[in-house]
């Protein structure tokens, strides 16, 4: 079956995208987790016959950090106690360019005449999939508002990839940024259920972050 790519763009003034290991006062990873970007593809179209795996995010904007200080009113906070201040560190101005591959799960399993059906099925769904997902893209149809992270972090901009920028700057990985995170989630669910999976040394080359676990992806 040909493999049938998608891809975004997407821009936001802040984002955090939290570094489990950090605790109570979270540092974001200097680019969207496999599940978060796999939430942003969902927002945009989402079927039970097919999943995006994402397979590349490209980091657009010089990666910055800045402190963030919030009200939180989750389980955190000491009991009896009306507010916890939460401390952050997050990432501002930033812009991603994310790609995923289209994969349409296998209805029926043959031989002969019906493994060639269900070939030409798949190619046909998956097409279809990927018209539908640029027209919705296209037109900022989205099931849910995406978020950076964070929810109260919404995009300033989430639409198809841009040359350029609102103020005419070309948009473009960013080849300065070279680095490794030791240790990066890759999902919160394995196999269904909930059960955090790492992957370990994690590259950003050239302003580029390939996502996979073990050397290979996998379906949510």
């Amino acid at each position: 079956m040909t493999n049938h790519r998608v891809q975004f763009e997407i821009a936001g003034h802040a984002a955090m995208f939290m570094r489990p290991d950090t605790g109570s006062t979270p540092i974001s990873y200097p680019a969207p987790t496999y599940s978060a970007a796999k939430g942003m593809f969902d927002a945009v179209l989402r079927l039970r016959s097919v999943y995006i795996k994402p397979l590349k995010v490209e980091i657009c904007n010089p990666v910055r950090y800045e402190r963030y200080v919030t009200n939180y009113h989750g389980p955190l906070r000491k009991p009896g106690t009306n507010n916890y201040q939460l401390i952050a560190t997050i990432l501002v101005d930033v812009c991603y360019r994310v790609y995923g591959e289209v994969v349409v799960k296998r209805s029926t399993r043959g031989s002969g005449r019906n493994a060639t059906r269900e070939r030409s099925h798949l190619e046909e769904h998956g097409k279809a999939f990927v018209d539908k997902f640029y027209a919705r893209l296209n037109n900022f149809q989205n099931f849910y508002v995406p978020c950076l992270g964070w929810k109260e972090f919404v995009p300033s901009y989430f639409g198809p990839i841009r040359e350029k920028d609102a103020q005419g700057r070309p948009i473009q990985p960013d080849a300065t940024i070279d680095e490794t995170i030791p240790s990066m989630l890759y999902s919160m669910w394995e196999n269904r259920e909930l059960q955090s999976v790492f992957v370990q040394n994690v590259r950003i080359e050239r302003g580029v972050l390939c996502y996979s676990k073990g050397g290979h992806d996998h379906a949510q």
